[in-house]
């Protein structure tokens, strides 16, 4: 687990997770309108009050007309995150890596910071925090997975 604020200036202390955090990420809103489409697995990297960045085998556009929404478990804690992507960049050779904004109630935000912090201090207190919502394995290999399931789960056209 690594410790520490990012170099740029942030709002909100932000927590670099190694190994990565699972998350469920779905897309919410498409300019304004609703969507009932699944989900997607991604990896959280690190996690702060302000937002997030994740890894994925999806490309998509960094559009704040895009609105996610991620659901994952910190200590045992449910989080469900809404944002849109800031940022794109290539990851490994096929895969994308993204910074989200969180779009939510600053009561929100706080929430998440409070459960970042609290997650911090008993890491800091005791080294196995860790639990089966983390990443054992290669971040490659996993979104590797991610891709082949997602082929074997398109329909055919």
């Amino acid at each position: 687990m690594t410790f520490g604020k990012e170099r740029h200036r942030r709002e909100y202390f932000r927590l670099r997770l190694d190994p990565p955090l699972f998350a469920d990420m779905t897309i919410v809103l498409i300019k304004g309108k609703s969507l009932e489409v699944g989900s997607a697995k991604v990896l959280i990297e690190d996690i702060g009050g302000g937002g997030l960045r994740f890894l994925s085998h999806l490309k998509m556009p960094a559009n704040d007309q895009l609105v996610l929404q991620f659901e994952t478990l910190l200590q045992d804690e449910p989080l469900k995150m809404y944002g849109h992507i800031l940022r794109t960049a290539i990851w490994g050779e096929k895969f994308y890596e993204y910074a989200v904004r969180f779009t939510m109630e600053e009561a929100q935000h706080l929430e998440i910071n409070r459960i970042v912090n609290r997650y911090v201090i008993r890491s800091r207190q005791n080294r196995q925090v860790r639990g089966e919502h983390f990443l054992q394995g290669d971040r490659e290999q996993f979104l590797e997975e991610q891709a082949r399931l997602s082929l074997q789960t398109t329909p055919a056209r």
